[in-house]
């Protein structure tokens, strides 16, 4: 089962980890401002992080090695969208500079799960392995 489980273009695990990811940072972005608590790392860092990490579970559960534009072009215009939503958020704002931090987060995650997902191929294709 397992097997099958890796074999299909996106499991049950990974379709149910990217809808919870999509879900939370729709609620993260539009929370208002006096219900938020920040963390000590501050907002770009916070952008930079949870779009890095989307990304990444993003290449996990589509276990298949598409070409890498389409993926990233998609997690910006999502985080284009949610960074605008935050127009009719109460207490936030739309910022660039934080959109600029979610969309290096998606590139930097993407690019890391091609390399990964590459070395994995090339460590596959070696006799003995």
């Amino acid at each position: 089962m397992h097997r099958l489980l890796i074999e299909t273009p996106l499991s049950t695990l990974g379709k149910a980890a990217l809808a919870g990811c999509v879900i939370a940072l729709a609620i993260l972005a539009w929370t208002p401002a006096q219900a938020m608590t920040r963390t000590p790392l501050g907002g770009h860092a916070e952008h930079f992080l949870a779009w890095l990490g989307v990304a990444m579970i993003f290449g996990l559960a589509s276990r298949t090695t598409p070409p890498l534009a389409p993926q990233c072009l998609l997690l910006m215009a999502y985080a284009a969208v949610l960074e605008l939503g935050q127009l009719y958020a109460p207490g936030r704002q739309a910022s660039f500079y934080d959109f600029a931090f979610s969309a290096a987060g998606v590139l930097l995650g993407s690019a890391l799960m091609w390399l990964a997902r590459r070395r994995r191929l090339r460590s596959g294709n070696r006799p003995g392995h």
